[in-house]
């Protein structure tokens, strides 16, 4: 074998190791890169896997907050109508028991100035038929002091068993011509009663008695009649009602109006009787049957 065969031989068996060792180290570089591959796409897919349940586990807790947060907003906003409806509650009873007892202490003013008024006009009225003598200003002061507590009033003078008409105030044409009115006793209502009895007669009384027919006075409304006493003989009536319609702001829609009326009648009779005026006239003035009958005082 020559020489060149040899190395031919020899670089033959070279080339051949050389190749089986790039060959194995490529496969091995190659198993190497694709085991590489492989850890790499599995780490890339676990990184994956772990972020996608991370972001599922924050969805949760986002929603869970969010439900949480929801369900405390309605809970806050049921307990803040709860008590809002609470204390409106409170607030209205509080309301209402402070309107409550203001308005009675208003009424309570009301009534206290309302009777403080009504007890110094009839002292007033007192006073002024203290001065008084004569028997026409007497009945006509006392007409005009009875008009402060009534809608109407009248005075009539007896004469055995007649009436006759001495003035009239809110009656109408009817009584114009005071003078000229006569009415029998008998029949007179709350002023033949006041005769019969000497004492205050009241549609409101005890027993129900009526308004004289010249009253005219509907059902409901009421009237009285005082008797003017003189030496034990009635002289006059003074009778005074609240009038045929409601007057709200009227005195005698009050309840003490006729109390008030008596006490100035029943004083006027004293001053008259103290000063002698009609002692004339009483002891002319035959005393009617009725009277009689009931023992006038």
């Amino acid at each position: 074998m020559s020489l060149d065969d040899t190395l031919h031989k020899t670089f033959e068996s070279l080339r051949q190791a050389v190749d089986e060792v790039v060959a194995r180290e490529v496969r091995t570089a190659h198993e190497q890169t694709r085991a590489a591959v492989d850890r790499e796409r599995r780490t890339i897919l676990e990184q994956t896997e772990h972020t996608a349940r991370a972001a599922a586990d924050l969805r949760a807790v986002a929603s869970a907050n969010a439900t949480s947060s929801a369900d405390v907003e309605r809970t806050r906003q049921a307990a803040y109508d709860e008590g809002f409806d609470a204390g409106r509650a409170d607030g209205w009873d509080a309301g209402r028991q402070l309107g409550t007892s203001e308005g009675r202490q208003a009424a309570f003013a009301d009534a206290a100035a309302r009777e403080l008024t009504a007890s110094e006009r009839l002292a007033g009225s007192i006073r002024q038929l203290d001065t008084v003598r004569t028997v026409p200003e007497m009945l006509d002061l006392l007409l005009t002091c009875v008009m402060k507590e009534a809608a109407r009033a009248a005075v009539l003078i007896v004469r055995g068993n007649e009436l006759q008409g001495w003035k009239f105030i809110g009656f109408g044409a009817r009584t114009a011509n005071p003078t000229e009115f006569r009415q029998a006793v008998l029949g007179a209502g709350v002023i033949e009663e006041a005769i019969r009895s000497g004492s205050t007669a009241s549609t409101h009384g005890t027993v129900r008695i009526p308004a004289p027919a010249f009253a005219e006075l509907p059902l409901g409304r009421r009237a009285i009649g005082v008797p003017i006493v003189i030496q034990g003989r009635v002289v006059a009536v003074l009778y005074a009602d609240q009038g045929r319609q409601v007057q709200t702001e009227h005195p005698a829609e009050g309840l003490a109006w006729p109390a008030a009326i008596e006490i100035m009648t029943r004083h006027a009779s004293r001053c008259l009787e103290a000063s002698g005026a009609l002692r004339t006239a009483a002891a002319r003035a035959p005393t009617p049957p009725a009277a009689m009958a009931g023992g006038t005082r």
